[in-house]
């Protein structure tokens, strides 16, 4: 096991390929099961050779897709309209469109490409080991039913905090393009809004994921869904509050003019929309 894990650490710090990994763990497969043969007469070392074979097979078996993945170098963020579940409700969900590129030697490569399809981006990222690992392990959870994918398990938090199914809500993460989390903040907002227990007139970008408590948990890909708010013109941005040192660095950094507003419970962003909304009302008296 310490043998597997140098190895794994190895190829999590990008030392080497998924191709490396597997072809080292196919190797000391084979050499265990040579020595298998050699102490096939010695029952005692016998034994202990058949339990290590047996884990490298494990092993070898659990990480052979990573071979896969290697292709996969590097990732552009597109920006995607900002989307109003419920008409009128004021809470905008701000989502990423991510596009995977295959055998881009660098970054200036993915532009190139993306300059000839005439296609717009706001960030482009190096696919590291770590990531390949992260989506390969979520991949064979789903194929073995072993865990709940990113949206189902938004859609149970959303329908558990709220105390029962929403129609348009179910009818939104149905959709074939929904991927992650980040969405459950501000469709709990919307459920609140469409049942009557929260009014909103304002116009704010949401981002955030929720347990089924209702407590607000940090998202990734911040930089570019406060790029979206801004360029889609909101003035307000809620958040996070494990996010928010990162929000403000990036609100700095990339001289964004929206507010940026944390929160850590959904009951906390009621009472932030009902502050916003009362002080928006007296201005306008």
């Amino acid at each position: 096991m310490i043998y597997y894990f140098l190895l794994l650490l190895l190829y999590l710090q990008d030392v080497i390929s998924g191709v490396s990994f597997v072809v080292i763990l196919l190797l000391s497969l084979i050499i265990l099961s040579i020595a298998l043969i050699v102490y096939r007469k010695k029952c005692a070392i016998k034994r202990k050779v058949v339990l290590i074979t047996l884990l490298m097979a494990l092993l070898f078996c659990y990480e052979i897709p990573l071979i896969f993945y290697d292709a996969y170098t590097h990732a552009a963020y597109r920006y995607t309209d900002p989307l109003e579940v419920y008409e009128g409700s004021g809470i905008y969900l701000i989502g990423v469109n991510r596009v995977d590129f295959q055998f881009t030697e660098n970054k200036n490569a993915v532009i190139d490409l993306l300059k000839e399809q005439q296609i717009d981006y706001l960030d482009i990222t190096k696919i590291t080991n770590s990531d390949r690992y992260g989506s390969k392990n979520r991949q064979l959870l789903k194929w073995f039913h072993l865990g709940k994918d990113s949206v189902e398990q938004m859609r149970e938090n959303v329908n558990h905090f709220l105390g029962q199914e929403h129609g348009r809500i179910n009818k939104f993460l149905n959709n074939d393009h929904i991927d992650g989390s980040s969405a459950g903040l501000g469709l709990a907002l919307t459920g609140l809004i469409v049942r009557g227990d929260l009014q909103n007139d304002l116009k704010i970008a949401v981002t955030g994921a929720i347990s089924e408590t209702g407590d607000v948990l940090a998202i990734g890909i911040l930089k570019e869904k406060m790029q979206i708010a801004e360029k889609s013109g909101f003035s307000l941005m809620i958040v996070p509050s494990a996010n928010r040192k990162e929000a403000l660095e990036i609100q700095q950094k990339q001289n964004l003019n929206i507010q940026i507003l944390d929160v850590a419970h959904v009951e906390e962003a009621v009472r932030l929309i009902n502050e916003l909304n009362d002080t928006s009302n007296e201005q306008n008296k």
